[in-house]
């Protein structure tokens, strides 16, 4: 029951991600895939992960990446629409326009609210952990 609750909320309430999520998913078909809790993950070769919606995707063996991505798939439960305007596009900027910031500075990856707050919410799903 928990499942089909969450893939019929982010099909609606978090529909225009699942949406991007699909496709994107559609363009991977030929990589592994399987539920990662509720999510549906994909195994590809980049050096990066993402989430949409009710798809992750990360590389190969990277359990915390995947639990990172579930994260962001939980924030989009609770943001729907908004996700992308609150989390997707400052996330997608950290992660590529930041990234030299970060290196001058040592700022870690997770110092950034979505990020920081994507650890917590997949910890405390998949490791139990308190947030």
């Amino acid at each position: 029951m928990k499942r089909f609750l969450f893939v019929f909320w982010q099909c609606t309430w978090g529909f225009l991600q699942t949406l991007c999520g699909f496709v994107v998913f559609l363009l991977n078909v030929k990589e592994k895939h399987y539920w990662y809790h509720n999510a549906i993950a994909t195994e590809w070769d980049k050096d990066y992960g993402v989430s949409l919606g009710l798809f992750i995707f990360g590389w190969k063996d990277s359990e915390d990446v995947m639990m990172h991505e579930y994260g962001h798939s939980i924030q989009s439960l609770v943001l729907g629409p908004l996700y992308f305007i609150i989390i997707g596009i400052p996330s997608a900027l950290w992660a590529n326009l930041g990234r030299e910031f970060r290196k001058r500075n040592h700022v870690d990856y997770s110092a950034f609210y979505p990020e920081k707050y994507a650890d917590r919410l997949g910890a405390r799903v998949v490791k139990g952990r308190k947030i």
